[in-house]
């Protein structure tokens, strides 16, 4: 009856989730609606009846819209500066050095010196013979990057203050303080350009296209990848150059940017395409019900910033695309290639390289990118990236190539898996090592599942990789992690026994608080009552003794019986296990989302800590080889194949640059991780070879025993590790069991295989015992004693106790490996 209800409620909950909201707008939010369109279209009729040059504080001539006035305070005196510089970066970029203002005539000249015959001015250079014969991307869509520094164009200028309650009255800014403020000398940009190719956003000859631009911006001082805004402008293909600026309530930047242009030919470009777009999108704005959506606004991902508003820089930028080395032919093939994919063969894909200058009017500083002429290359060269295209191959070809890797990982832990199918073999691996790699898995999946929900593109290559990495976690690594759990259950009861043990025997020596009373019958009792039952004495209770070859049966049980767990309280501990992990994961996975936002330097010193955190997953393995004084724990193939299948990512992020995630690289921290990572794979093998303990003084590790002791004759009458059989004889080989067969050797049967086993015995009397070379550590590890003195091959009784702890002949139990 519950589940109909339940499925009733839910049906309703998400009807009225998804029904659509036909409440209209309040009046208030009417009045604030028409009051924004109002304003949108006194900035739309700016766009339409201004001319080239209306804005020019020198000549004191203004635009009577926010921001663009005397009154509101920008810095609009050193717009014609920002622009001279701007073409000066074209005109160093063309090789030209021009000695007169713009827009006069001038003579030409290339960087060698070399005179130009013909006459001309800078519009000509950038409308049709400087930048139209060089090869350029017609289409910019991309991602650059590189380093900015501070203009010298802005030293001399004091900046007037700014009213932010006669700016806008009817915005109530929660600070003062200015967000995307710029105080550091130097730092780190990245811009992700989209043009878009539609029939209403581009001319009809193809001279301007409208662009967006994503940009961070990052100085000493940034938190996180620093301050990211939304920029909007026109492109002109011909020429390479971009004009972006942001737009807010105290900047309509998109309609007021063909007054940013270099030239009136620009100018009017600009403001042809603009009114295209501007009025078709204004007029699909109408219908929106949200006053506070824009359709340009800088901040289009910060939903707080609509609810807390803080007044924040606004920005113009100037960016110039470089030409490549390639003919216009081949270019245009490539980009066609790029766009529409055939599988046609083509060029290497040329880098999109730019020059940036950013100006901000309001918070009044200026900034350009790295590159010469003004930087020698060392220091920089602009801003260098690929085409957007180009980029995307490279994600899908390093997603792909991180599933291929998990999918290594998976083969490799199956095949561990089966190799360590038994609770012996089991026993030695150490629980902590298996959750380290899964644990790596699963935040793998939760990065995977976090750029899945926030980005459309490679779709079907990260979901697929994802897919892939949480069977790694939720399929194949928890029950690995499960069945040595398990297994490792007995050990970890006996332990906490031992331990319980130890904190109660203090208890059980305090003196007692009452003194004991002797009477007749005995110490510490009263004598009974007379009325009390007598107990009937029926002489001595039979005690059954079990025969001799079953002690160790009857003692295995009762230690079995005593150290096993409860039957219920596995199923508890491995839930809790399972509690335990994704909690971790996810708080984890949580704050590392939380520290993208932190300042770099300890952004970095995060990311360094739990990338040397998860590559140490050797480190519990060795520590477990130690106190169980075990070795070979793992398949080599395991080890090896694990540790370079991890450690790839890392080193591809940290060496080499243009990486898919935009990380910086740090060739030290690379070494350092691989360094790291073999020095944990030694330890393992010298473990393997010179055994568990070699590195370990004497005393650091609990007791444990050794399979490989030093024979000695002395310890003939001892019997303390000279195997049985010692001083008897072997009947069918011909050779006396124990007998010399050359300088301190000695001949012994193996009870697996039924074949000779030749073992290195220190005379008696000898002490070089730590230096000769038939007790070596090499020749040690060819035999086993047990506890019970009985000696085989190292592979046979290995062999046997993956499957059995007890001894071949007597079947007395052995401690693990």
């Amino acid at each position: 009856m519950d589940t109909p209800r339940v499925a009733l409620v839910l049906f309703i909950l998400i009807f009225l989730f998804i029904l659509p909201d036909t409440q209209k707008p309040s009046r208030s939010e009417e009045q604030e609606l028409g009051r924004l369109l109002v304003e949108k279209q006194n900035a739309v009729h700016l766009l339409n009846s201004t001319e080239y040059g209306a804005l020019e504080a020198e000549s004191n001539r203004w635009i009577n819209i926010t921001g663009f006035r005397h009154e509101d305070a920008y810095a609009w005196s050193l717009l014609p500066r920002v622009q001279e510089k701007a073409r000066e970066q074209i005109r160093a970029l063309h090789g030209l050095l021009e000695t007169a203002s713009p827009g006069s005539d001038i003579v030409s000249y290339k960087a060698s010196g070399e005179e130009v015959p013909q006459k001309t001015n800078y519009s000509s250079i950038q409308d049709n013979t400087g930048v139209h014969h060089m090869s350029l991307y017609q289409n910019v869509s991309g991602i650059v990057h590189g380093q900015w520094a501070r203009s010298k164009v802005v030293d001399g200028l004091i900046l007037p203050v700014m009213n932010l309650s006669a700016l806008t009255p009817h915005v109530m800014y929660v600070t003062k303080s200015y967000n995307r403020n710029i105080t550091g000398q130097d730092g780190n940009l990245r811009i992700k350009l989209e043009e878009k190719i539609s029939s209403m956003a581009a001319s009809d000859d193809g001279s301007v296209r409208e662009v967006r631009a994503d940009l961070s911006i990052q100085d000493q001082s940034s938190k996180g990848d620093g301050w990211e805004m939304t920029l909007h402008g026109v492109h002109f293909p011909r020429q390479g150059g971009i004009i972006l600026a942001t737009t807010g309530q105290r900047f309509p930047g998109i309609f007021a940017l063909p007054h940013f242009a270099l030239t009136k030919h620009h100018f009017l470009l600009a403001q042809n395409l603009l009114n295209q777009t501007v009025n078709a999108r204004l007029a699909r704005q109408e219908t929106l019900t949200d006053p506070y959506f824009s359709l340009w606004s800088s901040s289009p991902n910060n939903p707080s910033e609509l609810l807390f508003p803080t007044p924040h820089c606004e920005y113009i930028v100037y960016l110039q695309q470089h030409p490549t080395t390639l003919p216009d032919d081949d270019l245009s093939i490539i980009e066609k290639e790029l766009r529409f994919p055939t599988g046609a063969p083509t060029s290497a894909i040329p880098a999109l390289k730019m020059s940036a200058l950013i100006f901000s009017p309001d918070c009044g500083f200026v900034l350009e990118s790295k590159g010469p002429p003004e930087f020698v290359p060392q220091d920089g060269t602009h801003l260098v990236g690929q085409k957007l295209e180009s980029y995307m191959g490279l994600a899908r070809r390093g997603i792909l190539a991180f599933a291929v890797i998990l999918c290594a990982e998976i083969f490799l832990i199956i095949r561990q898996m089966k190799e360590t199918s038994t609770p012996s073999t089991r026993s030695r691996v150490s629980f902590y090592t298996v959750s380290l790699m899964t644990f790596g898995d699963g935040f793998a999946f939760m990065g995977l599942m976090a750029v899945v929900v926030s980005t459309d593109a490679a779709f079907l290559p990260l979901i697929a990789t994802a897919f892939v990495s949480f069977l790694s976690v939720a399929v194949f690594g928890m029950k690995f992690l499960m069945e040595v759990w398990t297994v490792q259950a007995p050990e970890r009861v006996e332990r906490d026994r031992r331990n319980a043990a130890a904190n109660q025997a203090p208890s059980d020596s305090a003196p007692l608080s009452n003194p004991a009373i002797i009477t007749a019958a005995g110490a510490d009792a009263l004598p009974l009552p007379a009325t009390a039952r007598r107990t009937r004495d029926n002489g001595p209770t039979n005690v059954i003794l079990p025969p001799d070859q079953d002690l160790g049966a009857a003692e295995a049980e009762d230690n079995a019986a005593a150290t096993a767990p409860a039957p219920g309280s596995t199923q508890t501990e491995i839930g809790s296990i399972y509690s335990q992990f994704y909690f971790l994961l996810f708080s984890v996975s949580f704050l590392s989302l939380q520290a993208t936002s932190w300042p770099t330097t300890f952004r970095s010193i995060y990311a360094n800590c739990l990338t040397f955190g998860y590559l140490s997953f050797w480190v519990p393995q060795i520590h477990r080889n130690i106190i169980r004084n075990c070795r070979h724990a793992l398949r080599w193939e395991f080890v090896v194949g694990q540790s370079i299948l991890r450690l790839t990512p890392f080193v591809y992020l940290y060496t080499v640059e243009d990486n898919i995630l935009f990380v910086e690289i740090d060739q030290n921290v690379a070494y350092m991780l691989v360094g790291w990572v073999w020095i944990q794979i030694w330890a393992l093998v010298s473990q393997e070879i010179l055994g568990p303990r070699f590195f370990v003084p004497n005393g650091w590790a609990p007791p444990a025993y050794d399979y490989h002791p030093i024979l000695r004759e002395d310890d003939q009458e001892a019997g303390v590790s000279m195997p049985i059989g010692f001083t008897q004889t072997a009947g069918d080989s011909g050779v006396m069991n124990g007998e010399t067969t050359g300088e301190g050797k000695r001949i012994f049967d193996c009870a697996i295989c039924m074949q000779n086993l030749e073992v290195p015995v220190v005379r008696a009397g000898d002490s070089r015992e730590g230096t000769s070379m038939t007790t070596t550590i090499f020749s040690r590890r060819a035999y086993m004693v047990t506890p019970c003195r009985h000696i085989f091959h190292t592979p046979c009784l290995e062999g046997w106790m993956r499957y059995r702890l007890q001894c071949p002949i007597c079947r007395d139990n052995l401690p693990p490996l």
